[in-house]
């Protein structure tokens, strides 16, 4: 075996030293205009070899690429001239900065610390639009991180140009005579669905970083110490309600608000990289998305904020192949969730040969008063707690709300060649004292300040031990909580009483072979225990539950017949609660198939079963295990090929849901899809529509005491219609727009009670009793999101934004009256509306 894997790194060895690309030295200056005209570029010396990745792993390309490297003490200087038999069919499709359409492209990645895991991507399209990031953990690609460089595309006569100026202090690498980096060149041949390496890297390998060429000839370079500064001003003025109550949305006044902030990011080594970041503004980012959730967890929205979006990889657990840590100890959405970030700093970057390290603290903090909404107080202050901003008090919290310092710390270290471990810290720290019993007691408005907040700690180690090719692994990770501040206790969900001090543990378990053609087998296991809690730092989706599972794969990367690819997948596994009863909360099992067709458009049809179990969390935090019933499901998925100026998509699902005592069986169904069209390269319409129906038995109604409950059988609705429009009038001035029509309603039917005993006793379905009862439980809402932005990078890494945006509620209900049983936005004008209009300016200073 040690034979084997020996025989492998040598091979791999052999192959990069034949596919280096050499740089050489420019002895002049260069513009970067996408033509290659400079006397420098033709003293490069020349490199073609690229061999196909996808479709077919291996295969001579059908177009030829030539990539040609220069530098200088300041910046990397590449050019690449695509080649092109039909340059007319060169799809040049145009998008947003680090989001364009599937198009022609090239894309460099870099490994200049020569770690085989972590690498630089830069990318641009044949439209011009760039897109930068990094890849990580080998494998794994994010679009979060991003930096200041040029590029421009230009035309030959068989093809087109892409030029390339990456300042090398962008780069973290070590300080040496002569350099050799980790080096690869991609490109994208949109109409062919071609992808092309200059590197055989089969996707099959699930491998990116350790992968690469190499790139050689790099002489006297110098690690650059370069700071950056970019100062901005924001002025936004909103329009809001007088009043808090949805039921009068009249009148409406206006409150101008003025910010000042300022970003930093400097090196302050050749490996580590501080950012900081004071007063920051985020009023250009879309509004989080519209959701129904009716689960006892709560939902997760993607970070959008680029100060936590970027390096952020580090603070987050490696997730197996294909997977995600079902434990977060740092949810970057906590911070500035209710108080505004007066300032955070976040240090990155190498302390050692494939040693990486991460700190970031932030500051969250914000002055209060007491609001007389009749007689609002709409004076212009600037308070010591919030210094850069200036406002009316009558946009200020009503209720006190604690200072609170954010920090995590993350570090990871190589094991061998392609395994490494990893240990985090997070913690949440209110400044503010302890709560006392009398304060808690009180009703949630009057509470005092450090009665209204979570503070605390997790610990946590992480690994992935994979063998020298990669296919076998095992990942891990496991967490330690501690509760500190806040409410003297508190009640789970589940009954579980967590108390200021209490300590959990969770983690996750996987082992098998995760990356190759065939066969590939897994298992593990979740745990979380009753006490764990990672809500003052991060996001946990199980509590009390310990889960083993499996999964069995089939996958062909290279095609399977006239498949392009190939996948099925069989998962399965079982839930108890952690606790000392070991209840019986359900049993899964799912196979999932995928295929890409020969026409390049995508399919993917899942059916699976769920038992039933024990729901430990549904009666309203007694602990007592309500029965639920077992579902069968599907769900049809398609997608067409992104390359075509019209492309559909979406899914189709349905689930029987097994009777439930004296519920008999139901069917719910759902689906969503979306049609995005591109009538022109710069132009592009995004239309998304989605609808469940979905009947819930024996749902939580009202709690009697003593065990005893009242119950009722619900079916929920919503439709949601979404609008994404984009004109990318040139590569550095973009106009986007977003809106979405949410509505739901939810109807109950048939009431019961249940009642357990003192031990908790399970509550099953066939115990339920029907009771008369008056409907005061259903719902209905309705909103509206609209955001338009225009951005101007008028000069490289300076911006212009104008922005507006409208949130918008429906008016609700009269006291007495039935919420309406309709996806009709009803009353929608008529609710309150705030309206906010933006002007935010930035200037980039480096040197």
């Amino acid at each position: 075996m040690r034979g084997c894997a020996l025989a492998v790194l040598l091979g791999a060895t052999v192959a990069q030293a034949a596919e280096a690309i050499q740089a050489v030295r420019a002895d002049g200056p260069l513009h970067v205009d996408g033509r290659l005209d400079e006397p420098a570029w033709a003293k490069a010396p020349v490199f073609d070899a690229f061999v196909e990745r996808f479709p077919v792993s291996g295969r001579t390309p059908s177009e030829r690429t030539e990539v040609r490297v220069l530098y200088d003490a300041e910046t990397l200087y590449v050019g690449i001239v695509a080649h092109d038999s039909q340059p007319a069919l060169i799809d040049r499709r145009m998008g947003r900065r680090d989001d364009f359409p599937y198009s022609d492209a090239v894309r460099l990645i870099i490994d200049p610390m020569n770690d085989r895991r972590t690498g630089y991507g830069f990318a641009v399209n044949a439209g011009g639009i760039q897109e930068d990031g990094l890849y990580y953990d080998d494998r794994n690609y994010t679009t979060d991180w991003g930096g200041v460089w040029d590029a421009a595309v230009g035309n030959v006569e068989d093809g087109w140009v892409a030029e390339y100026a990456i300042p090398l202090s962008l780069l973290r690498f070590p300080e040496a005579p002569v350099q050799s980096w980790g080096f690869s060149v991609r490109r994208d041949i949109a109409r062919k669905n071609e992808e092309l390496e200059s590197v055989e890297n089969p996707r099959e390998a699930a491998a990116n970083v350790s992968r690469l060429g190499r790139l050689t000839g790099l002489v006297d370079l110098q690690p650059r110490g370069r700071w950056e500064l970019v100062p901005y001003v924001a002025a936004r003025g909103v329009m809001r309600p007088q009043f808090s109550d949805a039921a009068q949305p009249t009148p409406r006044m206006m409150s101008p608000v003025l910010d000042v902030g300022l970003d930093v990011r400097g090196a302050l080594s050749s490996g580590l990289m501080l950012n900081a970041t004071f007063n920051p503004d985020f009023g250009e980012l879309e509004a989080d998305q519209l959701l129904l959730n009716l689960s006892t967890f709560e939902s997760y929205y993607s970070e959008r904020r680029p100060f936590f979006t970027q390096g952020m990889e580090l603070f987050q657990p490696v997730g197996w192949e294909g997977g995600r840590s079902p434990l977060t100890m740092f949810y970057s959405r906590r911070v500035g969730l209710e108080t505004p970030i007066l300032g955070a700093a976040k240090l990155t970057g190498t302390v050692g040969p494939g040693v990486q390290v991460g700190v970031l603290d932030a500051l969250v903090a914000g002055p209060w008063q007491a609001q007389d909404e009749a007689n609002p107080d709409r004076r212009l202050r600037v308070h010591p707690s919030r210094p850069l901003h200036l406002g009316p008090d009558a946009e200020l919290p009503g209720a006190p709300l604690a200072t609170t310092n954010f920090l995590a710390a993350a570090a990871r270290a190589p094991v061998g060649t392609a395994s490494r471990v990893g240990v985090s810290f997070a913690s949440a720290l209110p400044m503010a004292g302890l709560c006392r019993e009398e304060d808690a007691a009180l009703d949630d408005a009057r509470q005092p300040a450090e009665c209204r907040t979570r503070g605390g700690n997790v610990l946590g180690m992480d690994f992935d031990l994979r063998s020298a090719n990669r296919e076998w692994a095992v990942y891990g990770q496991l967490n330690a909580s501690q509760v500190v501040r806040g409410l003297p206790e508190r009640t789970l969900h589940d009954g579980t009483v967590l108390r200021r001090g209490d300590m959990g543990v969770g983690g996750y378990l996987r082992a098998g072979r995760f990356s190759g053609n065939g066969f590939r087998a897994d298992v593990g296991v979740d745990f979380a225990s009753p006490t764990l809690s990672l809500v003052a730092t991060g996001f946990q989706r199980a509590q009390n539950e310990q889960t083993p599972r499996f999964t069995l794969r089939y996958e062909r990367q290279d095609g399977l017949g006239p498949l392009k690819l190939f996948r099925a997948i069989v998962t399965g596994g079982a839930k108890w609660t952690a606790d000392s009863r070991a209840t019986f909360r359900g049993a899964f099992m799912d196979l999932n198939l995928i295929a890409i067709l020969p026409t390049f458009d995508l399919i993917e049809l899942d059916v699976g079963t769920d038992v039933g179990g024990y729901d430990v969390r549904a009666l309203d935090s007694t602990g007592v295990p309500l029965e639920r019933e077992g579902s069968h499901y599907v769900n049809f998925y398609v997608e067409s090929n992104a390359k075509r100026a019209m492309s559909i998509g979406g899914n189709a699902s349905m689930a029987l849901h097994r009777a439930g005592g004296p519920t008999p069986a139901r069917v719910g169904w759902g689906g969503d899809v979306f049609v995005s069209v591109r009538p022109h390269p710069s132009l592009e319409t995004r239309v998304e529509v989605g609808n469940d129906r979905t009947p819930y038995v024996a749902r939580f109604v009202e709690n009697l005491g003593n065990s005893h409950f009242i119950l009722g059988d619900l079916k929920s609705n919503y439709l949601s219609l979404t609008l994404r429009q984009q004109w990318i009038l040139t590569p550095h001035l973009t106009l986007q727009g977003y809106a979405q029509l949410f509505t739901d309603y939810g109807v109950y039917g048939r009431y019961f009670s249940a009642s357990s005993n003192e031990a908790k006793a399970p509550i099953r379905l066939a115990d339920l009793t029907p009771v008369d009862r008056a409907d005061a439980d259903s719902f209905y809402d309705t909103a509206l999101n609209v955001n338009v932005v225009l951005r101007w990078e008028y000069r490289l890494g300076s911006t212009l934004f104008l922005v507006y945006s409208r949130a918008q509620q429906g008016l609700p209900a009269a006291e007495g009256d039935r919420p309406a049983a309709s996806l009709l936005p009803k009353r929608l004008l008529a609710g309150p509306a705030n309206d906010a209009v933006l002007l935010k300016w930035s200037y980039y200073w480096g040197a």
